[in-house]
């Protein structure tokens, strides 16, 4: 099994170029990097907004996504998510890269819910290094704002390889709500809520999360 990780653009070693602010141009840029790695196909493991870019990826090149892990992610942004997005690209437009690390200290505390301190400071450690380029913070936060006026759960009928969505109980950034709303819209996708954890359940709750990824994938290919 070939296992592949990216950084989107303006994250880590990616640079911004000419970011549009669009999901859409996120799941290309997945495209070509599958297509340059000859990777006909592949099971797209997505977290928060790599879930959202998983979705459109499927939408979009449906014939590349042999299935879908959609970790604490969403496919719509209610009112209270636009003042999230909104206010940040405030904060980061005037404050460059002290503010993201600013507002990193500040989310990190929302990302966990089990009061493991040294989670929380690797966490803000790993995030505030991730983010190089404030341009890409702001390109990420313009994508998933515009989820505000173009939602996918419309579209998301229309996914037909085999998808599981993952939600943390106590997550107050993609509540479970926001995957069950995303299971219900896929035909045949099975929701698992993980008791006790937050937005960052991957990290929180690691050996249930790979358990219950590896089992759904295991199971597709018997």
């Amino acid at each position: 099994m070939n296992v592949l990780c990216y950084d989107v653009r303006g994250f880590g070693a990616s640079p911004v170029g000419a970011g549009n602010g669009t999901v859409q141009q996120m799941a290309d840029d997945l495209a070509q990097i599958l297509s340059a790695h000859e990777m006909a196909s592949a099971w797209l493991i997505g977290f928060s907004m790599g879930g959202v870019i998983a979705q459109r990826f499927a939408l979009d090149f449906p014939a590349m996504a042999q299935g879908l892990i959609l970790v604490a992610s969403s496919c719509t942004v209610g009112r209270s998510g636009q003042a999230f997005f909104r206010q940040r690209i405030e904060q980061v437009t005037h404050g460059g890269l002290a503010a993201i690390a600013s507002i990193t200290q500040a989310d990190a505390r929302g990302c966990f819910s089990m009061g493991d301190e040294q989670l929380v400071a690797e966490y803000q450690q790993l995030r505030t290094a991730a983010v190089r380029d404030p341009g890409g913070y702001l390109n990420a936060c313009r994508a998933m704002l515009r989820l505000a006026d173009e939602p996918m759960i419309q579209e998301l009928g229309a996914i037909k390889c085999p998808s599981l969505v993952l939600a943390g109980e106590l997550d107050p950034y993609c509540p479970p709500r926001a995957s069950e709303m995303i299971s219900k819209a896929i035909p045949g996708a099975e929701l698992r809520v993980i008791p006790g954890a937050g937005h960052c359940v991957h990290w929180e709750a690691r050996d249930v999360t790979n358990d219950h990824i590896l089992e759904f994938i295991e199971r597709q290919h018997r």
